[in-house]
């Protein structure tokens, strides 16, 4: 069971699943003097991981690849930055300075990592329309994760994000 997942789906199910199996095994490694980590999250968190991947990994990788605005060539880091202050921008935070008492304000920049399943849907969707429309990027049919080596079918998805985009760019045209 060492590094293995458990996704736990309802509560009968996952009762059983950590009775019978998680226990067990964690009590049998704790006997023989290993310690042990137990990490619990929520299903979303291990999807916004597998969207992750597939932004760094497939879209952000083949826009560094292909991509040649003006003939340069820039890092995936680079792109990473620009999709990221393109389509999700900075917040304003007000703080009060301890020393003065004054309110003062600052922009932060807007991460990922607080986006959930649909925003980073959302953001992946977006990137791929505007690399595809506006930098001649290609996305494969299929990609495999290099560190799961899970294969993800993109044929469908790329189609669904291109339809979407268009109906976006139409409306948004209105």
């Amino acid at each position: 069971m060492n590094g293995q997942q458990v996704h736990l789906m309802n509560a009968v199910q996952g009762r059983a699943v950590l009775t019978e199996t998680v226990l067990p095994w964690i009590g049998a490694q704790l006997q023989a003097g290993r310690a042990c980590v137990l990490e619990v999250r929520l299903a979303e968190d291990a999807l916004t991981d597998k969207q992750r991947k597939y932004y760094h990994g497939c879209i952000l990788a083949n826009i560094a690849e292909q991509a040649r605005p003006n003939g340069q060539a820039y890092a995936l880091d680079a792109w990473k930055e620009y999709f990221r202050d393109k389509f999700l921008g900075y917040k304003t935070k007000t703080s009060i300075d301890p020393t003065t008492g004054k309110k003062k304000r600052r922009r932060i920049r807007q991460s990922t990592e607080g986006l959930g399943t649909k925003g980073y849907a959302d953001l992946i969707e977006r990137v791929a329309a505007h690399a595809a429309t506006e930098l001649g990027v290609t996305f494969p049919d299929e990609w495999t994760d290099p560190e799961t080596g899970e294969v993800f079918n993109l044929k469908d998805a790329t189609q669904r994000r291109t339809v979407r985009a268009r109906k976006r760019e139409l409306e948004a045209s209105a």
